[in-house]
């Protein structure tokens, strides 16, 4: 049994912006009481400003930021070294520099980094810093974030007593982006220091973040994870057009039997869209189609690449490939193992639009026996990936991966959560589900046949979870020979589909209303 959409009434809300690296600036100078930093390049109205100003000798010295300056926090050496940390959210007409006065005349080196994107009424999520004597190890205290979808920005400051600079001396913790690296040049009172960041996931406890350089002098290392702010792209409602839009065709010649459709959390208006039997993952605009990025993915081998999806990850944002499916030309003997593939979102409206994607296998098998699948779908906070089986009868499976997920490499066996059944008709494409999307509020999820569209709806403050048990949605079928893809709209205004066949490809739109 189904329902046919009703009328219903729209709610909106909140999803996760993206916090992105907009620029630096640093300064520094000997015998200073007032410290003046450039605005970061671009800085525009709503960026949150954290600059972190170090002074050699004077410990005991108060910093006293420009108005407007919030301390986060400070950390000191016993006499050589001391660290402030304050941020500001930019508003419509900020200075061209900034003064950060200092009680005590004090060698003083400082950097402001600016990021878009976070959360202008509350962007710091935690922090935390400490000294670290005589040592060339950077020890951060390790860290756990409420929200997921942040980005952590760490410090690192040492003592310096070279004639110049050194090349590159501060190494960031692993996975970091390095935005400067850079001293202050005193004969014996000299200061190394770098800024970095790192996208960060599911919200939770963090890896430590810890650093280095070749000195073992004495150090403070800081970070600093910033809150995504809350948009209002994320809506959902329960009335859809029966009008589909035929938003364009697919002019990549590296898409030759398209299988999956995920929208970019990095990059507005671009969905991914891939092969089954291929490395290929092709960006696409969601306005008409169109190539915008071109990538291989490294290391891996496609057996059954059934679907595609996006979300949060260690890295930031990640794409997943599911390597699930069972019934393939490619497989002499059917597998009994399988495997998701994840790799870092590549940023394409920041230039990254070619290229190859490194992959991340998680292998896994199912707690009771081998079963085909075609979808894939991961939580947009949580992380979560789950598995829907295919099969004729309208019977399907949903599994998921244990949480933590266990390192790459390392086999894992999946959890059972619900059966679901699909209304048959005596067809099976009507009822052999391939592919799925969950909706960017998490509270419903899509589910796609060869000729039919479903939704699974969560009761009103249920969990996600909860959506398995609801009665799915009949929506607006986009009539496609073998429909094998399938996702929301990145604000969940409406949901895409493609067939694998026939070509040309045309990518369709389905719009709330």
């Amino acid at each position: 049994m189904t329902d046919e959409s009703p009328l219903g009434v729209e709610t909106e809300q909140q999803a996760l912006a993206t916090v992105s690296y907009r620029s630096s600036a640093t300064a520094s100078g000997v015998g200073l009481t007032s410290l003046g930093i450039s605005k970061p390049a671009g800085t525009a109205m709503g960026d949150v400003l954290l600059a972190r100003i170090v002074n050699r000798d004077n410990v005991t010295a108060t910093v006293t930021p420009p108005a407007g300056w919030t301390l986060i926090r400070s950390d000191q050496s016993a006499s050589q070294l001391k660290a402030w940390v304050f941020y500001k959210v930019a508003g419509g007409a900020e200075p061209a520099s900034y003064a950060f006065g200092i009680d005590l005349k004090s060698n003083l080196a400082g950097s402001i980094v600016a990021f878009s994107g976070a959360d202008t009424a509350n962007p710091i999520d935690t922090q935390s810093g400490q000294k670290n004597g005589l040592t060339a190890s950077f020890i951060t205290p390790a860290i756990t974030t409420t929200t997921s979808n942040g980005v952590a920005v760490w410090f690192g400051s040492q003592i310096w007593t070279g004639s110049a600079c050194p090349a590159s001396p501060i190494v960031p913790p692993s996975g970091f982006t390095e935005v400067f690296d850079t001293c202050l040049v005193s004969t014996s009172t000299g200061i190394i220091y770098d800024a970095a960041y790192q996208q960060l996931g599911a919200a939770g406890p963090q890896p430590a973040f810890n650093g280095s350089s070749p000195y073992a002098n004495t150090n403070i290392a800081q970070v600093v994870a910033l809150r995504p702010a809350r948009t209002a792209g994320c809506t959902v409602g329960d009335t859809f057009s029966t009008t589909v839009t035929t938003v364009g065709t697919v002019a990549s010649t590296a898409i030759v039997e398209p299988s999956g459709l995920a929208a970019s959390r990095v990059t507005p208006g671009v969905l991914y869209v891939h092969n089954e039997d291929t490395t290929a993952v092709v960006a696409i605009s969601t306005s008409n189609a169109s190539t915008v990025g071109s990538f291989t993915v490294a290391n891996v081998t496609p057996a059954d690449w059934e679907d595609i999806a996006t979300g949060p990850c260690p890295a930031g944002q990640c794409i997943y490939m599911g390597d699930i499916g069972r019934v393939s030309a490619n497989f002499p003997t059917p597998p009994s193992t399988f495997a998701v593939y994840r790799m870092k979102e590549p940023n394409i409206a920041g230039g990254q639009t070619s290229g190859t994607l490194t992959a991340e296998q998680f292998p896994f098998k199912y707690p009771d026996t081998p079963q085909n699948a075609e979808s894939i779908m991961v939580h947009p906070v949580t992380g979560d990936i789950y598995v829907i089986t295919k099969d004729g009868s309208g019977l399907s499976k949903v599994y998921k991966f244990p949480q933590p997920l266990p390192a790459p490499g390392t086999m894992s066996t999946l959890l059972f959560v619900a059966n679901l059944q699909l209304p048959t008709n005596g067809d099976t494409n009507f009822a052999s589900a391939t592919a799925a999307a969950i909706h960017p509020c998490a509270n419903r999820f899509l589910l796609r046949t060869y000729r039919k569209v479903y939704e699974y709806r969560a009761p009103a403050g249920g969990s996600f979870e909860t959506a398995f048990a609801a009665t799915p949605v009949s929506l607006t079928d986009t009539v496609e020979g073998q429909g094998e893809a399938i996702e929301y709209e990145a604000n969940g205004a409406g949901y895409f589909t493609m067939s694998e066949s026939p070509s040309p490809f045309k990518l369709k739109y389905v719009s709330r209303q």
